[in-house]
């Protein structure tokens, strides 16, 4: 017969026997919050990954852009007839004449009379038109097409927007990597003392200075990896290349945005760059986007095969 326990020894037991089951369910709750977590961060990508090609589709979106067009200093006749000096499809034979002075750009009516379907800030009107780096930035609209003046380098340009562009008719969808947590990284953030003037050349070959308040530091494939990205809005913005760009992501390079850092841009901490959400530049769809290009120091000798692969290319 096995003796009985002594209380103490009994209560000892007792402990010891709630510990080691306090100890499993611990240990099983870790493992369904680990199942969990990737199933999260799984969803929360394709969810992404919708909404970024619902976006690119957009009567206004990426896909939709048709035209660039320098506005050189005078008139600039807008229109669907030949004689105009930008001509356009889908929208009436003379919209109208946009006059461009040192950044100072109007829309005046044509001599036959303004169209009732060109609206300018949804009002049938001529007038100043704001450039997008204005506080509030004009917007023409003829029936499915929609102009805006961009400001780049010294110039203004016309961009030009058509629902039923063909890059935007024809989208067959975009080409990504299979997610790979491994390129979640949780990476070193380093502020700098004072923001660092960035010297970034778009694809019109104009360059353009930002700051940039740090780097990002994180290991791959035993390299010291750094990248130095703007500040945009509330987030991190890191245009970036990497040998891939070779071979099967776009030639030009990647757009990348995160949260900011664990402790502000201004302070040490770290921040997370989950390369499963890296994607084209606008450029990487269309011909008539003003794209910023990566500076020297984020073009990586590695390759990080993951995020979107080059657009039309399966």
């Amino acid at each position: 017969m096995i003796p009985s326990l002594r209380p103490r020894t009994r209560r000892r037991a007792i402990i010891i026997a709630a510990a080691s089951l306090a100890f499993v369910a611990a240990q099983c709750a870790t493992a369904v919050f680990a199942q969990a977590k990737p199933a999260k961060e799984t969803e929360d990508l394709q969810h992404w990954r919708k909404s970024y090609a619902d976006n690119l589709m957009k009567r206004d979106g990426w896909l939709a852009l048709v035209a660039l067009e320098w506005l050189q200093d005078g008139d600039s006749s807008v229109g669907s007839a030949a004689d105009n000096k930008i001509k356009l499809k889908h929208v009436p034979a003379h919209l109208g004449i946009l006059r461009q002075h040192t950044g100072h750009v109007e829309l005046l009516s044509p001599q036959e009379g303004a169209s009732p379907s060109v609206l300018l800030d949804g009002k049938s009107t001529a007038g100043v038109v704001n450039a997008d780096d204005s506080d509030h930035p004009s917007v023409i609209t003829s029936g499915d097409v929609q102009m805006t003046v961009i400001h780049r380098g010294d110039r203004y340009y016309l961009r030009v927007k058509d629902a039923y562009s063909p890059t935007r008719l024809h989208f067959h969808g975009l080409n990504w990597y299979a997610e790979n947590p491994a390129l979640r990284v949780t990476a070193k953030w380093v502020p700098y003392p004072s923001p660092k003037t960035l010297r970034i050349v778009n694809v019109l070959g104009q360059t353009n200075e930002e700051p940039s308040p740090g780097y990002a530091e994180f290991q791959l494939d035993g390299q010291t990896v750094r990248l130095e990205p703007t500040v945009e809005g509330d987030s991190l913005f890191f245009d970036f290349r990497d040998t891939t760009s070779k071979t099967t992501t776009d030639g030009a390079g990647r757009f990348l945005n995160t949260a900011l850092p664990s402790n502000g841009v201004h302070t040490a901490g770290t921040v997370v760059i989950d390369f499963n959400y890296a994607h084209n530049p606008p450029c990487g769809y269309t011909p008539y986007a003003t794209c910023p290009l990566p500076t020297e120091s984020n073009r990586l000798t590695v390759a990080i095969p993951v995020g979107e692969k080059r657009y039309g290319e399966e």
